[in-house]
């Protein structure tokens, strides 16, 4: 089920909180924290996503339409909050090759098959994903990857 746009705003709220708090472990798993600036104001902002930790990185996926990737891209010098740590990261953003950005999407949703939705991906009654929707998905998903550089 895919949350109400309007309610993102108190449910990052409430992930933001969560997640530097001691409670952290209750999301941490599979929830970091992205602190970064503005690529026009400056300001700092926080924001809430979903990750895949690969070993190398945490990986992220996001729309087009959603704006921190922009941010990021911009600035790619960020602080993850991941799992109560504060890692200094550098944050790339995968080059938009459909075929590789299938093959990765469906690595980030074989694990967060629930995320489908927020790609417009529908699930197939035995649970994969549905092969048209990935398709199209592929042009429009952004992949970004935060390089682990150090823990804080």
């Amino acid at each position: 089920m895919k949350i109400p746009e309007p309610l993102f705003v108190i449910v990052n709220f409430v992930v933001r909180v969560l997640l530097k708090s001691p409670l952290h472990f209750l999301m941490s798993d599979s929830v970091l924290l992205i602190n970064y600036r503005g690529r026009k104001s400056g300001k700092k902002f926080s924001t809430p996503v979903r990750y895949l930790d690969t070993g190398a990185c945490f990986r992220c996926v996001t729309s087009e339409e959603v704006q921190w990737w922009r941010n990021v891209q911009a600035n790619p010098a960020v602080t993850l909050v991941v799992s109560g740590a504060n890692h200094s990261c550098s944050a790339t953003i995968l080059e938009r090759n459909p075929t590789r950005v299938q093959e990765l999407l469906s690595e980030f949703l074989a694990v967060y098959p629930q995320d489908a939705v927020y790609q417009d991906i529908r699930l197939n009654p035995d649970g994969s994903l549905n092969s048209d929707d990935l398709i199209a998905a592929s042009h429009k998903a952004i992949l970004v990857d935060f390089e682990k550089e150090y823990q804080d």
